[in-house]
């Protein structure tokens, strides 16, 4: 593991530095794989519940100086092992994490096409254009000032320990049955993660009520001349559904046109210029408004992961999985992520609420449904 880093440190230089205004030993201070390096016994024989567990315990622990490092977890199951890579968002988006799982085991460090194009030489910061833009976005990131329905009520004892649930889906089937729909696979996951919040939530006695949904999805700012570039290169796109769309079809028609409408801005070569223009003071405020509980329901992200299987030495990378941030004050995050061709879901809920696994089977049962109504 520890060549594996000194390798990813070779294709990647800034992981060896410290971020700006953090801790560390300085940019001039030689990197040491072995201080990145931490490995995790786990109660032998107790499979997917003692990893599930681990890493409940692991997403609390204080990560290490430079603020990133990778665990180790053994012992849960015979010859089979979990590698965890955790960093501070100051470091890495989604994004990176991704290009840099690719790039250091077995595959080129080429980063995805992730993001519109920009034209040639980027857009010129001070301009016009970037002015208008910028106020756009003020007037849009105004949007979280509006309530929208919580899943659990204001005061409930949260205890900041998570616990994850993850599930799977071929990837062939999501895009097949995104195609009978014209809509895309992200469009499908919000749709069916609408649909299963809504039932989860009424199931625990805690119905959503009259307020909409808002979902805030990190969307990625990263080109490929932006190749592992350290830092969190993300916008929040805010999505907002009706509580009483009870239709599933009905329901994935409004999720197409809202993130239709989201996607377009990000078309603006400009898109980012609020954050690039206000006080870093401010944007931590309009950041800080856009998660709160009280504005946002619940954060949903989508990462598309390698195509194909990769090699960590002579093991084969069996399964890839995000442990998707939980936000302070936030009852429940998702996750869609890609790897080879299977979709992994994947929730982390405080502890306190209770029910995480079966809202896998409720996202899972919303696409059966959709799958019935397609007639595939």
């Amino acid at each position: 593991m520890c060549l594996l880093l000194d390798l990813a440190v070779a294709r990647y230089p800034e992981l060896a530095e410290s971020p700006p205004g953090g801790p560390g030993r300085g940019t001039g201070a030689p990197f040491a794989a072995g201080d990145h390096v931490f490995r995790t016994p786990v109660a032998a024989g107790t499979g997917l519940d003692g990893l599930r567990a681990a890493l409940s315990d692991l997403a609390t622990a204080p990560l290490p100086e430079r603020l990133w490092g990778v665990w180790i977890l053994h012992g849960y199951a015979s010859d089979e092992f979990a590698v965890v890579l955790r960093g501070h968002h100051a470091h890495f988006d989604g994004m990176l994490l991704s290009e840099i799982f690719r790039g250091t085991l077995s595959e080129p460090a080429a980063s995805p096409a992730a993001g519109p194009p920009l034209p040639r030489g980027g857009p010129r910061r001070g301009t016009a254009a970037e002015l208008v833009t910028a106020v756009r976005e003020g007037i849009g990131a105004m949007d979280g000032l509006r309530r929208a329905a919580r899943l659990v009520p204001r005061g409930f004892p949260l205890t900041g320990k998570p616990h994850y649930a993850w599930g799977s889906v071929e990837l062939p089937r999501l895009r097949k049955l995104a195609a009978a729909y014209k809509a895309t696979p992200n469009d499908l996951y919000l749709s069916a993660l609408a649909g299963a919040l809504k039932r989860w939530a009424g199931e625990h006695g805690r119905p959503l009520g009259r307020q909409p949904m808002r979902m805030m999805m990190p969307v990625t700012l990263r080109r490929r001349d932006d190749a592992g570039k350290r830092g969190d290169w993300v916008l929040g796109a805010a999505v907002r559904l009706p509580a009483g769309l009870d239709d599933p079809v009905e329901r994935l028609r409004y999720v197409k046109a809202r993130t239709r409408k989201a996607r377009s801005s990000l078309f603006d070569p400009h898109a980012g210029a609020l954050g690039r223009i206000v006080p870093q003071r401010f944007g931590r405020w309009l950041l800080e408004l856009d998660l709160h509980p009280r504005s946002t329901t619940v954060l949903a992200s989508c990462v598309p992961g390698p195509g194909k299987r990769l090699r960590l030495g002579d093991r084969v990378v069996t399964d890839a999985i995000p442990l998707d941030l939980l936000p302070a004050g936030h009852a429940l995050a998702a996750c869609l992520s890609t790897y080879a061709a299977t979709a992994q879901i994947c929730f982390v809920a405080d502890q306190a609420v209770g029910g995480c696994d079966g809202l896998v089977q409720l996202w899972m049962r919303e696409l059966d449904e959709m799958t019935a109504r397609a007639g595939l």
